[in-house]
């Protein structure tokens, strides 16, 4: 699989550092991609590539980094971004978009490598599926992991609950939970009939919990004993969430 990757800042020289930077922490983990290189954001969205990664400078002349990152992002709602900028004041709106990292120059090569690989992560985990059956018709229906909000248990198979649909699963919970449990590390179990995902989660209490998606929430029961568990995953995966 090759990563398709753009870089965009309109002073030339900090534009041909950070390219080689960033080359080489690609190089160094053995990654195929292709980095294209911008120093004008309009030549960016004239480019018919659809980008997996962008790197991007705030200050521009043309125009500032992100609003270009909301028109890139509507072509490609999985791009990770990257802002690389001397403005900090950014960093609020930054998260407005969604970026992966926010990063200030001169930038610091390794928390620039750790950025990727999270980057490099989540791009994997997008690409996991579960295969399962669909009760009310017997169909076999492959859905990605990521889109999953929660499972639960309902007797003698499983309530699957995803941003795309809702349906009733011939497999049983603890089929379902360990074959989430072993492709992603993302999920947490609050309570013992139910699995979550947590880039959904908003909210927690020692007796329920809330996920969001597109507007609509979604709540599941904590049990008292696995709270404090709970907990702690969910601090533990939020930077990388």
């Amino acid at each position: 699989m090759t990563l398709y990757i753009a870089l965009c800042d309109d002073e030339r020289e900090t534009l041909e550092n950070e390219k080689r930077l960033i080359q080489n922490i690609f190089k160094e983990k053995g990654v195929v991609f292709e980095l294209a290189t911008y120093c004008s954001p309009i030549e960016l969205l004239k480019s018919k590539t659809v980008y997996d990664l962008v790197f991007l400078d705030i200050e521009m002349s043309e125009m500032n980094g992100i609003d270009l990152a909301k028109q890139m992002m509507e072509r490609n709602k999985k791009c990770m971004l990257f802002f690389l900028t001397n403005y900090s004041v950014y960093l609020d709106k930054a998260f407005d978009v969604n970026a992966t990292r926010f990063l200030t120059k001169p930038v610091d090569p390794q928390r620039l490598s750790e950025g990727i690989e999270r980057a490099l992560e989540r791009i994997d985990n997008a690409s996991k599926t579960i295969l399962v059956t669909n009760c009310a018709n017997k169909i076999p229906i492959q859905i990605p992991t990521a889109t999953i909000i929660y499972i639960e248990n309902v007797g003698r198979h499983t309530r699957i609950v995803s941003t795309e649909q809702e349906f009733i699963a011939e497999e049983v919970f603890t089929t379902l939970k360990n074959r989430i449990e072993k492709e992603v590390k993302y999920f947490a179990a609050p309570h013992q009939s139910y699995f979550v995902n947590l880039r959904y989660v908003t909210k927690h209490d020692k007796m329920n919990v809330e996920m969001t998606y597109a507007g609509k929430t979604y709540k599941a029961d904590m049990s008292r004993r696995q709270y404090n568990e709970f907990d702690k995953k969910m601090f533990l995966t939020a930077k990388d969430l």
